[in-house]
Parts: structure tokens; C-alpha cells; sequence
């Protein structure tokens, strides 16, 4: 048989399958043409057996772990104190405390393994010239407002509406009202066309508000 046809890896129950044969009185040349795998494997096979009375490998063997512990730790540290990092400069910054280097994959393995997987940031609108000028606009006018004053506005989180401005903050009759305009920023308000808005008038002490859509040019 051919050297370059045999096998040096053995799946767990062939080395015992070796030892049975050599014990049943068959040469390590028998057993090797039996099972195809080069004589150097069943000698040490043999000599394993006869030494700890085993067959499988020793504790201990198998591939050796690409990190440490102290490295898998430094990865997971260092991961958590800075979330923009990718997997790519977490190598590096490994390689350069370390001196050990490994794959990205290796990196995303151990990063995986704790939990940590990559996150891309929310997608958002992007703001235009005018929209940061009138924010600057509207920070330098409420600079210096008192907190009485940021009492009467309404302050909104709805993840489905951009804010665009405040119209005023106006009275009538003792009650407090608020116009906003407000422009959809997500596919989920279906109903508004393009360029449509919203104005909502809303009374902060009674929780009520009224809504009304109209066309401008955003």
C-alpha cells in the first residue's frame, strides 16, 4: 500500500480497534494494511498502551488555544470600555499589548463567547445647513431661559417623528398651549405624504393636544 494513501489521524474508537488486532496476535504491518494508517501511528498506539493502558491520547493534547485567559480577558475589557472598536482594531490593540496575534475571527470567537457581538448604529436623518442653523438659532435665543419658563414646553421622544421647531408658546385664557411642528422620519406614519407635517397643539396641564396635518416646504 501506498505511504502517501495512508492516515496519521485516527477517529476515537480506531486506535482501540489497533490494539485488539495487535493483541489478537496480528503484525503492526497486518494491522496497517487493515486499517490504513502508517506504522508509526500504531507503534505509538502500542507503546501508549502498554505504558498507561490506554489507547486514546494523553489529557492535555489536541490544538493548542490561539489566546490566553489573561488575553481573552484583556479582548473582553478592552471591548467594553470602548464600543466603537471593531474586531480589526481590537487585534491590533492585542498584537500591540501583547505581542500575540491572531485572526479577526479569533477576536470575534472570544467576543461571541461573552456575549458581545457587533451592533451598527441607528440610522438617522441626516441634518441639512439649515437645520443646524436654526438649532444654533433657537440655542442662542433660549440660552438663557429660566426653568419656570422650559415649564410651559412639551417635550417629545416618539422615535417616529423628527422635531422641526417650535411655533410658540402662547396663552389664552389661563390655559398654556404649545405649537410644534413635527415631520414623519420613519416609513411607520403610512398616511402622510411627502412634505405633509403635522402641528400639534398640546395643553401640557391637561394632557390634552390637537392635532392637525398641513403642506409646507421642508
Amino acid at each position: 500500500m501506498s505511504t502517501m494513501s495512508q492516515r496519521s489521524h485516527l477517529t476515537d474508537s480506531e486506535p482501540w480497534r489497533v490494539v485488539g488486532r495487535l493483541e489478537g496476535g496480528q503484525t503492526q504491518t497486518e494491522v496497517e494494511k487493515a486499517i490504513d494508517v502508517s506504522q508509526n501511528v500504531i507503534s505509538r498506539i502500542w507503546n501508549r498502551f502498554l505504558e498507561t493502558g490506554s489507547a486514546g491520547g494523553r489529557p492535555g493534547q489536541g490544538r493548542r488555544l490561539a489566546t490566553t485567559p489573561n488575553e481573552d480577558r484583556y479582548l473582553v475589557l478592552t471591548a467594553r470600555r470602548h464600543r466603537n472598536m471593531n474586531a480589526t482594531l481590537l487585534q491590533q490593540h492585542l498584537r500591540s499589548a501583547t505581542g500575540t496575534t491572531v485572526s479577526i475571527q479569533t477576536i470575534r470567537n472570544r467576543l461571541h463567547g461573552v456575549g458581545l457581538y457587533a451592533r451598527r448604529p441607528m440610522v438617522c436623518v441626516r441634518l441639512t445647513s439649515r437645520h443646524l442653523r436654526d438649532r444654533r438659532e433657537w440655542a442662542t435665543e433660549h440660552v438663557n431661559w429660566r426653568r419656570n419658563e422650559w415649564s410651559n414646553v412639551l417635550f417629545l421622544t416618539s422615535p417616529i417623528f423628527l422635531f422641526i421647531r417650535i411655533i410658540g408658546v402662547f396663552s389664552s385664557g389661563g390655559t398654556v398651549a404649545v405649537g410644534i411642528i413635527l415631520r414623519s422620519c420613519t416609513t411607520e406614519v403610512s398616511d402622510l405624504a411627502v412634505g405633509e407635517c403635522w402641528c400639534m397643539v398640546a395643553y401640557p396641564l391637561t394632557g390634552a393636544h390637537t392635532p392637525t396635518s398641513f403642506k409646507m416646504d421642508l
